[in-house]
């Protein structure tokens, strides 16, 4: 059970959620180009994922290593996303697809849950969509251009606990949009249980197309109940942009059970 609560942790996805120029640049050309990449992201009609989450809850707690892959389609109706997550020889399999969130895993079937309420519940700060590079690029503390090379520029920047907060009013905002109860109760708790948030972030965009195309998040997060202190690290590779990338909920998915937020 302990293996399939953590893989479940992280899949999400997302969703996505880009010689050397010596001591490198600060400020505008940074942001310019996080912007730049997000609505590059945006107007492409899709692209795929791949990297590796470590992450470890509370300091009794080994680090766990997972693998994870994900399709992404920028659809007429909205992002779809179909995504593998893998730990140990155990794998899990999910689906976003509108404003609902669907997941398989071996001995539990397919489950599904509001968008909002499923990344709230998680806290989920690892896959990076094009909505959570928005925030990113409009919070990002100390932004630089570490180098440029080989066609590609290699931005650095640093997340505060604001970024926290405006993820959780984004999802907020998915939960009203569906016209589901807010639970206003658990919101609440997972707002203000969260004392600190710190994340370091780099991004390599290839500076022809404006694409991100390689992301690396390291974070830690205090405060998490019964949890303590949560850490993670995430290496992700961003390729085949605009590709033919269909996704579809398949058939066995759509009597999913709905999950709900514990009391």
């Amino acid at each position: 059970m302990k293996k399939t609560a953590a893989v479940l942790l992280v899949l999400l996805v997302a969703a996505w959620i880009p010689a050397g120029c010596g001591g490198g640049s600060a400020g505008g050309d940074a942001l310019s180009l996080l912007k730049e990449a997000t609505e590059a992201m945006k107007g492409t009609a899709g692209y795929r994922m791949k990297g590796d989450i470590e992450i470890g809850m509370g300091a009794a707690s080994s680090p766990m290593s997972i693998a994870i892959t994900a399709d992404v389609q920028n659809a007429p109706d909205g992002m779809r996303q179909h995504m593998f997550v893998e730990m140990g020889g155990f794998e899990a399999e999910a689906y976003i697809i509108g404003d609902t969130y669907y997941q398989y895993a071996p001995g539990q079937g397919w489950q599904k849950m509001n968008l909002g309420l499923y990344r709230a519940q998680n806290m989920n700060m690892g896959l990076v969509d094009a909505d959570q590079m928005e925030i990113m690029a409009e919070l990002a503390e100390d932004s630089r251009v570490e180098e440029e090379k080989e066609g590609r520029a290699l931005v650095s920047f640093r997340l505060g606990k604001g970024f926290f907060d405006a993820s959780l009013a984004t999802y907020r905002e998915y939960i009203e949009k569906s016209g589901q109860d807010m639970q206003e109760e658990w919101l609440r708790m997972a707002e203000e249980s969260v004392t600190d948030f710190n994340a370091d972030i780099k991004v390599w965009i290839n500076t022809a197309s404006g694409l991100a195309e390689r992301m690396e998040i390291a974070y830690t997060m205090a405060g998490i109940p019964q949890v303590g202190e949560m850490k993670s690290s995430m290496r992700v590779d961003l390729y085949d942009y605009d590709r033919d990338i269909e996704i579809e909920l398949p058939p066995e998915a759509a009597g999913a059970e709905e999950l709900k937020l514990p009391s």
